[in-house]
């Protein structure tokens, strides 16, 4: 069964059947498995796809600043061992 991933960083789909571990073929990013089966992404539109990435990119980028705003905390507050 065909699996479609998408790239964390340049955010392009790709399909794939037997490579758990499948890497971007734009960027060469390990890709992330999307949340849909490849029945669902051929019946989407070309709106729904972009929509979807438009929606992962927003996800991917909040979990970003997120981390930079935990990393930026860790090194403000010091740490004492």
């Amino acid at each position: 069964m065909l699996k479609i991933y998408i790239c964390p960083e340049c955010y392009n789909y790709r399909m794939v059947s037997r490579k758990p571990d499948a890497i971007c073929l734009h960027c060469g990013e390990r890709l992330e498995q999307c949340d849909f089966d490849y029945g669902v992404y051929i019946n989407m539109t070309e709106n729904e796809r972009n929509e979807y990435r438009e929606n992962y990119k927003k996800r991917m980028l909040a979990y970003g600043e997120k981390v930079l705003e935990v990393k930026s905390k860790e090194t403000s507050e010091g740490t004492f061992l």
